[in-house]
């Protein structure tokens, strides 16, 4: 063979070894690619356990079901193959998947119809979670109408003061809108009776986090942290002393003011708030009360949110340096929502701004931020949920559900440390101090009680 053919053999054989991985791998991209999107679908409706099945039979219906059978072997074969495969009624999706006949992964053989399972057993493990979790919701929804009916003697009390309410009204149109704001709070305080006594019975993380709390997009649930005993049960009572004990600042004193405020003054800013929050602390409950004022966000004269938190985390460190009596940390905020919602109700017949708190969870959607650590995150969660069941009981409408967002937000230097969130930028100054009493005490209720 001559030197030019062999080079033309090498060349030819280049190019198509080339064009051959070329295709390998636009295959197994594609494959990856198919897989990710069955798994997704197997979320979408809803998939789980032994049901995994039946959602490919119906997928089987429509066109798009039809595509990843045709495409996905695995799928196909589970669906032709239902007889074959033992019921397991609370396997992940994954392990009932692998129920199939072939070797496993350690072993490192499949039988030819599962040949592509590897490349998708990722995809559809990373979807466990999900799909489970869609299971206990359900089954959550199940024990509330259960727990509805051990509650049917407290309904009934509800249903007869609104009958008499009902009763009056007819008799008395003039005062049927107090009457009906009456019933909202009844109706309310009642609903927020049930959802205590559901948590404290059935103690599930998943009705938890559905009528307690607001998961931010940008973080996730670490069920170690929700332990939904702990939460309910650490004792956050102290004891009074002559010592300072609650430390009130705002991190966003400069930027947060009212519809009504006068600009620059920061009496009618959330700060202002701030003080009136304090003055009831001390004078009515006889806590020990240190009160910042520093603008936290104002930066040579301008405000810049930016750097607000290092800010802050400065002043508080230097504060508990200072006052090592300090138990409970404050961060009085007033939240922003960009648009004309107005957060109100109504409190002793005074339009009331109505409250969130708000923790950081030092956890984006992969996991823990480790250079967030906060090793008081169970105490501040538990303190936040407390404040929040204890509004429900006391004042109905006054607590919006927790907020869950993923940094750390100075919470992490005392157990007792709360990010609160008054109202917005919709409300007035005095909806917002007429707030600040019943804070107060919800808080002092949590504080002395063991």
């Amino acid at each position: 063979m001559t030197q030019k053919v062999k080079a033309r053999f090498i060349v030819f054989f280049l190019l198509g070894t080339g064009c051959l991985l070329a295709l390998f791998w636009k295959q197994n991209f594609m494959l990856r690619s198919l897989n990710e999107q069955s798994a997704a679908w197997l979320v979408e409706t809803g998939a789980a356990g032994s049901d995994t099945i039946s959602y490919f039979k119906q997928g089987e219906q429509n066109k798009k079901g039809r595509w990843l059978l045709n495409a996905v072997p695995v799928l196909a074969y589970l669906a032709g193959n239902e007889e074959k495969l033992a019921v397991r009624e609370d396997k992940s999706m994954s392990e009932f998947a692998m129920l199939y006949p072939g070797r496993s992964l350690a072993k490192g053989t499949w039988s030819g119809a599962a040949a592509h399972w590897a490349r998708g057993s990722r995809a559809l493990e990373a979807c466990d979670e999900i799909v489970l979790a869609k299971k206990e919701a359900e089954q959550e929804e199940e024990d509330a109408v259960e727990t509805s009916l051990e509650l049917d003697a407290d309904a009934a009390v509800a249903d007869a003061a609104m009958q008499e309410n009902q009763t009056y009204r007819e008799k008395n149109s003039k005062n049927s809108q107090k009457i009906n704001k009456e019933e909202m709070v009844l109706s309310s305080g009642m609903d927020n009776q049930k959802k205590i006594q559901n948590l404290q019975r059935t103690g599930s993380l998943n009705y938890l986090l559905r009528n307690f709390y607001i998961v931010d997009s940008s973080t996730s649930i670490n069920k170690k942290i929700f332990d939904v005993e702990a939460l309910l049960n650490t004792n956050l009572s102290m004891k009074k002393t002559s010592e300072p004990q609650i430390y009130i600042f705002h991190t966003h004193g400069a930027s947060e003011h009212f519809i009504d405020s006068k600009p620059g003054d920061k009496s009618e800013s959330v700060v202002g708030v701030g003080t009136y929050l304090a003055d009831i602390l001390e004078k009515k409950y006889g806590y020990q009360v240190i009160h910042d004022e520093t603008e936290y966000d104002r930066i040579n004269g301008k405000i810049d949110r930016n750097k607000a938190y290092n800010k802050a985390a400065t002043g508080l460190k230097k504060a508990l340096k200072e006052n090592p009596s300090i138990q409970v940390v404050i961060d009085l905020h007033r939240d922003g929502v960009g648009n004309k919602v107005h957060r109100l109700t109504t409190i002793n017949g005074k339009k009331t701004a109505q409250v969130m708190f708000f923790n950081g969870l030092s956890r984006n959607r992969k996991g823990d931020i480790r250079y967030l650590k906060n090793d008081n995150l169970q105490a501040n969660l538990s303190f936040s949920l407390q404040m929040k069941m204890k509004c429900m009981e006391l004042y109905p409408n006054l607590a919006k559900p927790v907020y869950l967002k993923s940094y750390r937000y100075n919470l992490h230097m005392r157990k007792r440390s709360l990010l609160i969130e008054l109202g917005n930028e919709n409300n007035t100054l005095a909806e917002a101090k007429n707030a600040m009493g019943p804070l107060a005490k919800v808080l002092n209720q949590v504080l002395s009680e063991k």
